[in-house]
């Protein structure tokens, strides 16, 4: 029960496209209808006694409950998106004819996906494996031979902020962030008041050419999640912002997705990250993978539900530990190497965390949440010889593929090692290079891989005597040879 409130208490304060930042919008048409009587309705009333249509969408009774507490709260959410519905209406009259698109065709035996919630561990959590005889061969857990893995967000835009992000980027040795976007209002296609907030496509193109990535965060963010006012649902929701920044942004391929909260109380259970949500059967039809918020940073390597993957912006206990009710939850948990642990599960995990508005980062350094975020970003670099700091779609498209690889020795001598790597995942999509360590002969002194005519980038390691080479090589492109550095360079 207690992370189930904390989720909830979580939903209710993430910001919806009319954030709290935002005063007013410039552009909401005025109406001379007069206010129904609400007075008499339950403020309190929880999302589940709503009423739902036949698909299990709100019906338009929710703004009267909505109209309600914004009249007693007139600094609301409730109030500002009470004020901007029929901007959303007018938005989604746009779109009246819109037909969800096929998703895109995967080859056969190959998997668009792994949309399965594991029940047990997909493989044995392990040290780091080091293959014993000359040519072995295994796929790293995560690149480069990492310990473990962290990744970093930014949801709702949050454009103004940038700035003070390259900034810290700078000071905390190069941030590898995720900006999750909710496309609608880039360029104010609705409301030119909250491009300060939602930035514009110009902008993230310089992102992306700055070597950024960037997430689906839905087209409206739970805005206005009412069919009858012409909300095309959730296949909307995920293929149109999909479609929205890879038509807008040059040499962009959205793959991973991340739920939505909500600003508006009552629109949240619809639209929860829950595995039986609404939305799960559309992510998986467009997706790679699916980002959460607001349960648990750390996901155990070996059990990663690909379309619930754990992230959290409760920041002020995951580093310290302070509170004991949230020990699971400590980053250091990564580490937590003894299997007698009771967080062993998490040993060797991927932790991820997400933050929204940082003010420009003007009170970075005074604020108490964002000093627990600094925490956080301190964790993060000081511990990158042991993390992988990649990406957050990088991550789950390599873990996707680790996951179903099969690697074999195919042959293996004094002079040559070849190598098979193949996985079940669709070669449109998971194109991101595995990490394989192999054992080499002692008489090597380095090596270079190639594949399909291709140098492979390789480094070679020493343990306990032996030398080791790290190959970066992408599943399904042809066999993988390695040779001596001596004999190649001949």
């Amino acid at each position: 029960m207690k992370k189930i409130f904390l989720f909830i208490f979580l939903l209710s304060c993430a910001v919806s496209p009319s954030p709290a930042q935002d005063t007013s919008s410039t552009n909401a048409p005025a109406t001379n209808a007069p206010a129904a009587d609400v007075s008499n309705l339950d403020v309190n009333i929880k999302p589940d006694a709503l009423p739902k249509d036949a698909n299990g969408f709100l019906t338009p009774v929710v703004w009267d409950y909505i109209a309600a507490i914004a009249a007693q709260k007139p600094n609301s959410n409730e109030k500002r998106v009470l004020e901007l519905r029929p901007l959303y209406k007018a938005y989604y009259a746009t779109f009246a004819d819109w037909k969800a698109p096929d998703p895109t065709p995967v080859p056969d035996g190959k998997l668009r996906n792994l949309p399965d919630t594991p029940k047990e561990p997909r493989f044995p959590l392990t040290d780091k494996i080091w293959p014993a005889n000359t040519g072995d061969a295994s796929v790293c857990l995560w690149e480069d031979d990492k310990l473990a893995a962290m990744s970093l967000g930014v949801d709702d835009n949050n454009a103004g902020d940038i700035p003070a992000w390259l900034d810290l980027s700078k000071k905390y040795g190069g941030l590898n962030i995720t900006w999750n976007l909710i496309s609608g209002d880039i360029d104010g296609v609705y409301d030119k008041g909250h491009i300060t907030m939602f930035g514009t496509w110009q902008l993230w193109q310089d992102m992306l050419n700055k070597g950024y990535h960037l997430a689906s965060h839905s087209v409206m963010h739970c805005a206005d999640p009412v069919p009858a006012d012409g909300w095309p649902g959730p296949d909307w929701e995920t293929a149109e912002s999909q479609h929205q920044i890879d038509s807008h942004l040059t040499g962009h391929k959205t793959t991973v997705f991340v739920y939505p909260g909500a600003g508006v109380g009552l629109f949240a259970i619809p639209h929860g990250y829950y595995p039986n949500s609404p939305w799960r059967p559309s992510i998986v039809k467009y997706y790679a993978a699916a980002r959460g918020g607001g349960g648990q940073p750390i996901n155990p390597a070996n059990m990663i539900d690909y379309f619930e993957i754990h992230s959290t912006t409760a920041v002020q206990n995951i580093v310290d530990g302070a509170d004991p009710k949230f020990a699971e939850d400590n980053l250091n948990n990564i580490f937590a190497a003894d299997p007698g642990s009771p967080y062993h599960k998490y040993y060797r995990g991927w932790a991820t965390a997400f933050i929204h508005f940082i003010n420009g980062g003007r009170d970075f350094d005074t604020n108490p949440y964002y000093i627990a975020y600094g925490k956080v970003l301190d964790f993060y670099n000081q511990h990158r010889d042991d993390l992988w700091t990649g990406f957050f779609d990088d991550v789950a498209l390599y873990g996707e593929e680790r996951d179903t690889a099969t690697l074999t020795t195919d042959d293996s001598s004094a002079t040559k090692i070849s190598l098979t790597l193949t996985d079940k995942m669709d070669p449109a999509t998971f194109t991101y290079p595995l990490t394989i360590k192999v054992r080499l002969p002692d008489s090597w002194p380095g090596a270079q891989a190639m594949q399909n005519g291709k140098t492979l980038p390789t480094q070679v390691l020493a343990h306990e005597g032996a030398n080791f080479a790290l190959v970066k090589a992408v599943p399904d492109q042809g066999q993988i040879t390695l040779a001596s550095a001596a004999a190649a360079g001949k």
